[in-house]
């Protein structure tokens, strides 16, 4: 599966930019918003938000890899490969779950090289793998969200697009008093940024850093069982 992903990955131009896109991020994080703050250090100090931006590049992490998974799934309806898997003796449940654990993984490794490359908060590599295991959840998310509502290539990357308030709202909470900003909690992507919020501003203090971790599993785990079967009810309609 790996190595038919790859070649997938290496034929298709918008599949191979999503995939280098985390290193983007990376070097954007690690060169580009420290100048930025030297650059405007005479007008305001950006360094107070730098939890925020540090939310948003580990946030788009998962979110780029669930929609690299998910224009391959489309690939696959479209070619019908999905549906010759039900024909053999592996599962279609086994099939997407081996998609979930490769998204997760790389999301995971890939989310931890960021956070410590960019270096724009001060955290445990401890609390970085909960709050990247955490955030990883989001990839299968997207992937499922994505193949759940779009028919074709260019309805998902219309909802790519139309869903990217889901990287954003979680970080405008961060700045909106608890308990107000728990509306926000319906968004997925809350709950890991509120415990990062947690762990880097000690002015936060409404929930504990590991009832947001806690929170998140449960919740994100729930809407990608949602979208599964919403989705596994699409494809046998």
């Amino acid at each position: 599966m790996i190595v038919n992903e790859t070649k997938r990955i290496g034929r298709d131009n918008l599949m191979l930019i999503l995939s280098v896109y985390p290193i983007i991020l990376g070097l954007v994080g690690k060169f580009l918003v420290p100048f930025l703050r030297e650059s405007l250090m005479h007008r305001f100090d950006i360094l107070p938000y730098y939890s925020g931006i540090f939310i948003f590049f580990i946030l788009a992490n998962p979110y780029i890899y669930g929609a690299l998974a998910a224009f391959s799934l489309l690939d696959e309806r479209e070619e019908n490969i999905l549906n010759a898997i039900r024909v053999t003796p592996v599962k279609l449940q086994t099939y997407l779950l081996s998609k979930v654990f490769f998204i997760i993984l790389v999301s995971i490794i890939s989310g931890m090289l960021i956070t410590s490359f960019i270096g724009l908060v001060e955290i445990s590599i401890w609390e970085s793998f909960i709050i990247n295991t955490l955030m990883s959840f989001l990839a299968p998310f997207n992937m499922m969200l994505i193949n759940t509502f779009a028919k074709n290539r260019v309805e998902g990357f219309a909802l790519v697009k139309g869903t990217g308030f889901m990287i954003l709202l979680p970080i405008v909470a961060i700045y909106i008093p608890h308990p107000i900003n728990l509306i926000f909690g319906v968004i997925p992507g809350y709950w890991p940024a509120m415990a990062i919020n947690s762990l880097t501003n000690l002015e936060f203090s409404f929930l504990p850093y590991w009832i947001y971790v806690l929170c998140g599993f449960i919740y994100i785990a729930l809407a990608i069982r949602i979208l599964y079967n919403r989705f596994s009810e699409k494809l046998h309609s």
